[in-house]
């Protein structure tokens, strides 16, 4: 059976289309994949801004109208240039487990060496002008005054030797696009080096979900098909990843409720996680008074009753006692990256290059480094040292992972693991008298229910990670334990 497969001509929408064809010939050897091109109405038109060229189809509607045709038994897109309201003679059929949906800043040696106080960074989308302007000044390792974004047209290796001659400083790109052209393979080696070579004259940080989500359905590649091709339908529906097909209805839901077209400035991303669905959602809205934003974890366990707040532990108001001292530790010569649990697990006598990879649990940690003035590549959005920063294509290398944290943390990490500080914390004498108690640290949780056995009857929480797996394994009972994105949302969900 022969499926004739339509994308636009740039490498990324082929390889796309290569990537789908091999799914379904992996799934029915007997289809022999036919891959066709065309070009688009925003391919052709290199010229006019992005915001300028019709709202609705740009890079998708000249190649649905080929498939309504006949030209082609399939057309496969990326998601987020599809709009919302769909054609009757087609319909939308599958789509491919998502890659992964982040930006990534690349910006240029030389400007982060000048550190300029306005930075400017190639950009045509309204979602990226809005969250860079809010979000980049305290991500960069240095004092910047605004971010200036200017317009940029082109496939990925154009924009990147736009950036590379030095048209701005910065250039923010989908990091799918990157990975997929990065690690495809043949036919694209041509492409991958030439974007290797853009990359390694630029420092780059992976932006975090929280603070800058993805296009809807960014890093997504979707099918289309003709409306009732029985037969195509049933072939494909057998590569379609269900998890990815849900987060992509849901972030297009997000973008349906603000108007629906691509020159919103609405981010959206869907995580999928064991423990439920995490939702990040940066939307301006037609009126700026009522932006959208939204960090949500759908799921995530069993909720306890309210409680009052004389019975939580912590409140916000209670000073917790906390004494956390430097360890006497030599920055290591081999070239790891540093995965650091917490700012202060960086020795302040380090001064990292931004050629070292810094990740980071989370944004507070990463404000408070590059406050310090240390380049951090990306972070874990406090959702565990299980998220995989998943850096090996964009640094070049394998990158092998150095943990920074504390000296009781080590004795338990199972792998590389460096002590560079000591923590001690003292637990309440009133402990026994709480109900409800919200955990950042598996260490004090065994403390506690060695001194007080009768808090496993009581109500926990933490945020997903290592200690989150310290409470499965303490509590005998799973539905005591729940799971929160932070202790803030822990703190409004469980008062009375």
């Amino acid at each position: 059976m022969r499926v004739k497969i339509l994308s636009r001509a740039s490498d990324l929408a082929r390889l796309q289309a290569l990537l789908v064809g091999r799914a379904l010939h992996a799934r029915w050897p007997d289809v022999e994949p036919l891959y066709l091109t065309r070009s688009s109405t925003g391919d052709r038109d290199g010229v006019t801004p992005l915001a300028s060229l019709p709202t609705k189809g740009a890079f998708t509607a000249d190649l649905t109208d080929a498939l309504a045709s006949g030209e082609a038994d399939v057309v496969v897109h990326s998601w987020k240039d599809l709009p919302l309201e769909g054609r009757p003679e087609t319909t939308l059929v599958a789509t491919l487990e998502r890659a992964d949906p982040r930006d990534v800043l690349l910006v240029r040696r030389a400007a982060v060496s000048e550190q300029p106080r306005i930075l400017t960074v190639l950009s045509s989308s309204p979602r990226r002008t809005w969250l860079l302007e809010r979000a980049l000044p305290g991500l960069l390792p240095w004092p910047v005054d605004a971010i200036r974004c200017e317009p940029v047209r082109g496939n990925i290796p154009t924009r990147l030797r736009k950036l590379v001659e030095g048209k701005a400083h910065g250039l923010v790109v989908a990091k799918a696009a990157l990975d997929r052209l990065l690690g495809f393979g043949a036919p694209f080696e041509a492409a991958a080096a030439e974007l290797r070579r853009a990359i390694d004259q630029c420092h780059w940080m992976v932006l975090p979900l929280r603070d800058v989500p993805g296009a809807p359905a960014q890093g997504a590649v979707a099918v289309e098909a003709k409306a009732g091709h029985t037969a195509i339908h049933e072939r494909f529906a057998a590569i379609n990843h269900t998890p990815t097909w849900n987060a992509v209805m849901a972030e297009r839901d997000v973008m349906a409720a603000h108007g629906g077209g691509c020159h919103e400035a609405v981010g959206a991303t869907v995580l999928g996680r064991d423990f439920g669905s995490v939702m990040s959602v940066r939307a301006k809205g037609r009126n700026a008074a009522h932006a959208d934003e939204r960090w949500a974890l759908i799921g995530g366990g069993p909720k306890p009753p309210a409680a009052s707040p004389a019975l939580v532990w912590p409140r916000p108001d209670e000073a917790r006692e906390v004494t956390r001292s430097p360890l006497a530790v030599v920055e290591p010569a081999e070239s790891w990256g540093y995965w650091v649990a917490r700012a202060d697990a960086l020795p302040h006598n380090w001064n990292p290059s931004p050629d070292r990879l810094v990740w980071t649990a989370g944004g507070r940690s990463w404000r408070r480094l590059a406050a310090r003035g240390v380049w951090v590549h990306g972070c874990a959005d406090s959702l565990g040292d299980q998220e995989s920063p998943a850096a090996d294509l964009l640094a070049g290398r394998a990158v092998q992972w150095l943990r920074l944290t504390h000296a009781n943390a080590v004795e338990m990490d199972a792998g590389q693991a460096l002590a560079t500080y000591e923590v001690n914390e003292m637990l309440p004498a009133d402990l026994p008298a709480r109900t409800h108690f919200f955990w950042t640290s598996g260490r004090l949780l065994r403390e506690a229910l060695t001194r007080w056995p009768s808090l496993h009857d009581r109500w926990h929480g933490s945020g997903p990670g290592r200690t989150h797996r310290a409470l499965r394994e303490a509590i005998q009972s799973p539905s005591r334990v729940g799971i929160w994105l932070d202790y803030e949302q822990w703190y409004e969900e469980v008062i009375a």
